[in-house]
């Protein structure tokens, strides 16, 4: 019996602590209608324009071409110097003299190379030339014992 007791007493406490909560949910949804009436109600009805004086609409308007200057100058800055522009030129020109660099190298590579065949090249006709020679006094020789 105590142990149905306990639990009839737990549930009703968690039925009120979640009538409390559904309480504050209504009373927060009337509090949202009642602003969503006003709102409505000052949308239809906008507040007239702010009228300026002379005074009031000048200073205004001298303190809008003021930062408009400012705006206009900070972009003419902006565009003459250009940190990154210098950065990526910069780049640019590393890049070409690299280019050039590794050019100039393979060029005098390939000259080197084209030495080197063409002296194996008349190196190999000399051999093949003297080869040829030997060759023709080694069969007179062969021939004569």
């Amino acid at each position: 019996m105590d142990l149905i007791k306990e639990i009839n007493e737990k549930y009703m406490a968690l039925e009120s602590e979640i009538d409390q909560k559904l309480e504050k949910v209504q009373a927060e949804e009337l509090k949202l209608e009642r602003e969503n009436e006003k709102l409505a109600k000052i949308s239809i009805h906008p507040p007239p324009p702010k009228v300026l004086s002379y005074e009031e609409a000048l200073l205004r308007n001298t303190n809008t071409l003021k930062s408009l200057e400012l705006a206009k100058a900070r972009l003419r800055s902006r565009i003459t110097y250009s940190p990154v522009e210098k950065l990526l030129q910069q780049a640019l020109e590393n890049y070409r003299k690299e280019l050039e660099s590794l050019q100039a190298t393979n060029e005098e590579a390939n000259e080197a190379e084209e030495e080197q065949n063409l002296y194996e090249l008349v190196m190999q006709n000399v051999f093949e030339a003297s080869g040829k020679g030997s060759g023709k006094k080694q069969t007179s020789q062969s021939v004569d014992n």
